[in-house]
């Protein structure tokens, strides 16, 4: 597609017309927007003249406004993000000999060499009239430098393309032409800094010709596009461009375009480069285009003199709009025109073709500099139209590039109706320095209005790959490309920038995100629309959903049609955890103090370190054993936290001991768990993994009893119950709505035990747990109620041990194998066999660690797991992409984890003065990196000194 260096760079020139005067004012002649391909610096206009890119009088182009590296150009850095899913250096790798196919370190030779160039032209730029040999010395000093460092990474790539060394094969050429001699520097003095820049550029180019990849060019980030966006898009493989323009005669191209019989086969090298910034393949060699699959349908209108008439273009556009193009790149007009009045009589010769075929024709504004003041006759009929102009990098409007003024397209009478101004139809593009393919198979630059449209083009081919039925919508079409652009100049749409900037990547997403709105169906199969009220974020349990790509398709209403955009189905699902303003260091902070309430609380009683920090017998008349517990209630984020800030237990227990019944508020888990040794609510919830059935419905009103069916053996059993009221008090006014809309999600759970006393220090437990949510799935729930309308039920069974060993040290191990299932009513369904979960946790303690009476505990677990198991999810979405029609899809996805998480504990307390304070310590590390099912950080940890009034 390409050859290796090519040496001219090419520029616009004003738009020029070659019929003559009185040619003119007969038939206007319409000729290609940047007049006779010419040199792109010679005796007409200087580089930075009056059709400067980007230089002007304060700067050298290649510096603070550099294209290709720095502020300008972000794609060094995020490389995976920008490419997607091909390689930057193309298939297969370049050969060996040529440079290494790291992307960084071509930007590390960039970033030095331009900061090289950078001081050598401030240097340069510094020089008075007459400069000494003093001056000019250090200067050639560090020319000899760039050109010797370029030698260094770029010869082996010369050779392998060129045969010939570094100096023959690509820099000699080059500094001959510019008359540089790098040994004296008086030959760089002796040029303007435009033409300075001029060079640095061009030896820029020449050498990432021989860097194996696409190239990366500054208008990408202006524009707002990269290949990535492309591929997600479909890069046009289903869309037809119109191309009206001269002869497309670059062989890597050709394959692309089917070239209709037009006036005449002549090339220029103009329609190349137009069509390569639609079309040119990403495949590591030169261009990049923005819609690569795209068919493109040609018309040359030109006749060997290089102009056409309008007799010329309206066959061409008939033809093209015959063809079935649903746009039409027009990169040609008549001086002095932003928008001649002949495209309306063009246009209007087109009869009932105009309705059948519903294109949408994208013309380049001129590159006269001009605003234009006359009004275009226009009619009702005529096809929809963008006229786009040219801004810099800098987002400034081209001196070259004409604009709309306060022209208006009229209609009957003359008269111009609100909103027909031609600004309202004109859209700003980059335009100076673009790099193109030419006809030769190598890579120029090129300036002008005619190298901003085909951006815009290509744009409207991606639109119509990824939601084919608006290229019957072409209003919707021009709507969606105009009202996506960044607004330039004065606020809205003004007479210069028009709408403002083309935003590639805003024209492919929804124009207004809180419009959007997604449909389920209704028991009795109806259709019902749901307001996104918008997303939330904030799932841990099922956050893995969205890496696995599991997606609904929310819809953008446009009048009588309508985009489907897909969305991360997470976005609309809600775990345990409420967002605040605080964000994680809120939470962060939360956890800690429960964890040490928890902890320091434990040792009030002792064995298994449980949570309940004093206990008291109770007077009672009935003969039974009564007594009553307190301890803190352990703080759960983001919901709220009524009461008083404890839990309570009320135990009634026989006179022997063998029958016991408890009742109570709080952490049920750990009253019910059956397991022994693990006596914090945090062995059951978070990252604890004893029982984290128990935990789902831990926190409110619970109930169980236990009796002795046999020596040794125990009988246990309960329920518990938790009815969760999300604290919305400290949200931002976005997420009260969103959180607001949620279903209570009310969890219970009822669990069986029996523990067998095989010795006085050693016991075994086995049990069953059943948990039911109300209207989520393993803690998670969804802002559309009809996902998880039916809820979540699981089934679990959970062994445990506890063993007492000698000098106070104590062994605890528990785990929990559970399923769950859901009903089928619901959008949001576990798939055939259920979902299969494990977890498990031990723990080691001692008491007197270091005499006295501290106490240090150690533990490690596996939090909950999905080991094997489906979701299925039904929405609607498109199910014909041609037509826009709507059905109901189910997709089904594995949810089996990639990566088991573990998690490290330590706790430790100890006593002081005499028992009137206590210091505690804790530290937690998570074990499995990359894998974070609770969002804390990997290593946390802290202290705390209690005084015990």
């Amino acid at each position: 597609m390409k050859s290796f260096a090519k040496g001219a760079l090419l520029a616009v020139m004003a738009g020029t017309t070659l019929g003559g005067a009185a040619a003119r004012a007969e038939a206007p002649r319409v000729t290609p927007l940047y007049g006779n391909i010419s040199a792109f610096y010679g005796n007409i206009s200087p580089f930075y003249g009056n059709i400067s890119p980007f230089y002007g009088n304060i700067s050298p182009f290649w510096g603070n406004i550099s294209p290709f590296w720095g502020n300008i150009s972000p794609f060094w850095g995020n490389i995976s993000a920008f490419w997607g899913n091909i390689s930057p250096f193309g298939t297969p790798q370049p050969p060996a000999g040529m440079i290494s196919p790291q992307w960084g370190n071509i930007s590390a030779f960039w970033q030095d060499t331009g900061n090289q160039w950078a001081a050598l032209s401030g240097q340069l730029n510094g020089l008075g009239d007459r400069p000494t040999r003093a001056d000019l010395d250090p200067i050639a000093g560090q020319m000899q430098q760039i050109v010797d460092g370029s030698a260094a990474f770029w010869a082996g790539a010369v050779r392998e393309k060129t045969g010939k060394s570094f100096e023959e094969g690509f820099a000699r050429p080059i500094l001959a032409r510019y008359g540089i001699d790098p040994k004296d520097g008086a030959s760089l003095a002796a040029l303007d800094p435009g033409r300075r820049a001029q060079f640095f550029l061009e030896w820029y180019d020449g050498l990432m010709n021989l860097s194996g990849t696409d190239r990366v060019d500054h208008w990408m980030k202006t524009a707002n596009w990269n290949p990535a966006l492309t591929q997600i898009q479909g890069a046009g493989s289903d869309s037809v461009i119109g191309l009206l323009d001269f002869t497309v005669a670059d062989a890597g191209l050709q394959d692309s375009v089917t070239a209709y019989k037009g006036t005449s086969s002549f090339a220029n090298g103009h329609g190349s480069a137009v069509a390569s910034l639609m079309i040119a393949p990403q495949d590591g060699e030169g261009v990049m285009g923005i819609a690569p699959r795209a068919a493109v349908l040609a018309y040359n209108p030109f006749d060997s003199s290089g102009t056409a008439s309008w007799d010329d273009v309206g066959r061409g556009v008939r033809k093209l709009m015959e063809s079935k193009a649903s746009v039409v790149n027009a990169s040609l007009g008549v001086a002095g025109y932003t928008l001649h009045p002949d495209w309306n009589k063009t246009f209007g010769t087109l009869g009932k073709l105009l309705q059948t075929n519903p294109t949408i024709f994208v013309i380049a504004a001129g590159n006269d500099g001009i605003t234009q003041t006359v009004n275009v006759p226009w009619s009702a009929a005529n096809p929809q139209i963008i006229v786009v102009g040219s801004v810099d990098p800098n987002e400034q409007i081209s001196s070259f590039s004409n604009r709309p003024g306060e022209a208006c397209l009229t209609g009957l009478l003359g008269l111009c109706a609100s909103g027909s101004e031609l600004k309202n139809r004109f859209i700003v593009a980059p335009g100076e320095l673009i790099l193109v393919q030419d006809d030769k198979g190598s890579t120029v630059r090129m300036s002008g209005t005619s190298f901003a449209a085909p951006m815009v083009s290509a744009t409207i081919a991606l639109l119509h790959d990824r939601w084919p039925w608006l290229a019957r919508y072409p209003k919707t079409s021009t709507d969606i490309v105009l009202k996506s652009a960044k607004d330039l100049g004065a606020p809205g749409v003004d007479p210069v920038y028009g709408v403002g900037l083309l935003d590639i990547a805003a024209s492919q997403s929804p124009l207004n995100f809180s419009a959007l709105k997604w449909y389920t169906r209704d028991k009795a199969g109806n259709l019902k629309p749901q307001s996104t009220g918008a997303f939330v974020a904030d799932s841990k349990t099922m956050g893995k959903w969205e890496a696995d790509g599991v997606a609904f398709y929310a819809f953008e209403d446009y009048g009588e049609t309508y985009r489907d955009f897909a969305i991360p189905l997470s976005t609309r699902l809600v775990g345990q955890m409420t967002a605040t303003q605080a964000g994680k260091q809120q939470r962060f902070q939360e956890f800690l103090t429960s964890r040490f309430i928890d902890w320091v609380a434990a040792g009030k009683t002792g064995k298994g370190f449980t949570a309940f920090t004093s206990t008291a017998p109770v007077y009672n008349p009935y003969g039974l054993n009564m007594t009553m517990s307190v301890a803190p209630r352990v703080r759960r984020f983001g919901y709220r936290q009524d009461g008083v800030p404890f839990q309570t237990a009320l135990t009634f227990a026989s006179a022997e001991g063998t029958t016991a019944f408890s009742m109570g508020s709080g952490d049920g888990a750990v009253a019910l768990g059956g397991a022994g040794g693990f006596g914090l609510a945090s062995d059951y919830e978070g990252g604890g993994g004893a029982n984290p059935l128990l935990g789902f419905a831990s926190g409110g009103a619970y109930a169980g009893a236990r009796t002795l069916l046999a020596k040794g053996v125990t009988l246990s059993f309960g329920a518990t119950r938790r009815n969760p009221r999300r604290d919305l008090r400290d949200l931002p006014l976005d997420q009260v709505m969103r959180l607001g809309r949620l279903r209570d999600n009310t969890t219970a759970a009822q669990t069986m035990s029996v523990a067998w006393a095989i010795d006085p220090a050693v016991s075994v437990s086995a049990g069953y747990t059943h948990l039911d949510e109300r209207s989520a799935l393993l803690g998670t729930q969804s802002l559309d109620r009809a996902d998880l309308a039916g809820g979540a039920q699981t089934d679990g069974a959970t062994i445990g041990t506890e063993v007492a060993l000698p000098g106070g040290f104590g062994f605890a191990a528990a785990g929990t194998l559970a399923r769950t299932r859901t009903a089928n009513v619901q959008a949001i369904t576990a798939g055939r066999g259920g979902i299969l979960t494990s977890s498990y946790e031990v723990a080691l303690t001692k008491t007197a660690l270091f005499g006295g009476r501290d106490r240090a505990r150690l533990t490690l677990s596996q939090p909950m797991y999905l080991e094997r198991g489906a979701i299925e999810f039904t929405g609607m979405e498109v199910i014909d992409r041609q037509t826009g029609e709507l059905g109901a899809v189910t997709h089904r996805l594995d949810v089996s984890g990639r990566s088991r998480p573990f998690v490290a504990e330590a706790l430790y307390a100890r006593p002081l003065i005499g028992g009137a304070a206590e210091a505690s310590l804790f530290g937690r590390a998570r074990l499995t990196p990359g894998v974070n099912p609770d969002g804390l950080p990997t290593l946390i940890g802290g202290a705390r000194l209690r005084l015990v009034l």
